[in-house]
Order: C-alpha cells, then structure tokens, then sequence
C-alpha cells in the first residue's frame, strides 16, 4: 500500500470475486482476447447464489500475496507471447489502480484458439 494511503481507520477487505472481477473487465478491453470460462461451472454455483469467475483464479499465500491464474482464448493470428505480456500488464495496472493491492504474479493460460475471427 502506498505511504500516502495509510491511516489507521480501521481495516479494508477486498474480495476474490471483486478482484477477479476487476481483472476480467481489464481483460474485455483487450482486442481479439476473451476469457475462458466453464459455463456449466458457473452456472452450478449461480444455483446457490454464489457468484463464481472460472476464468479468473485468486490465489492469497500465507503472507497476503495475491497471485492470479488467468485462463484466455486468443484469436488467430496473435502473437501469443507478446498478447500474454500485455495481458499482464493490462491486469496488473487495473487491480493496482482499482484495489491497491500490488499482485505477485499474473499466470496467463491461453486454453484454445479462436478461428474465424482475425
């Protein structure tokens, strides 16, 4: 947290969903980039009023360091390293800009290719 955000008023809690969150409408502004989700998953959880992002992963380690596993689908033609990089950044600019947390890592997992699309 920046020097300038501290004050003891008390406790901010952010959660997973809300930073999985944060990082798919970061992802959505990226061009020829969609995420990967599990529908049938997704659609299971909504049954029980849980709201749950299966292309988003929050992992938070034992010392409150977050890392996110990101799973995309990339159009054809796109250079996969170059996209991934900027997918990274993309990410990691939002969650610092929105939560003020600064992420440890950001996993990228392109899952597939869409064709057709270019």
């Amino acid at each position: 947290m920046r020097p300038e955000n501290k004050v003891n008023l008390g406790a901010i809690q952010v959660h997973k969903v809300v930073i999985a969150d944060i990082a798919s409408a970061a992802i959505e502004e990226i061009g020829g980039v969609t995420m990967a989700r599990n529908e049938t998953l997704e659609g299971l959880a909504g049954l029980f009023g849980v709201r749950y992002n299966s292309a988003v992963e929050v992992r938070v380690d034992p010392r409150n360091q977050v890392r996110l596993v990101i799973n995309v689908k990339v159009n054809f033609g796109m250079n996969l390293a170059d996209t991934s990089r900027r997918i990274q950044d993309v990410v990691m600019t939002a969650v610092e800009r929105m939560a003020d947390i600064n992420l440890r890592d950001v996993d990228i997992s392109i899952q597939g290719i869409e064709r057709g699309q270019a």
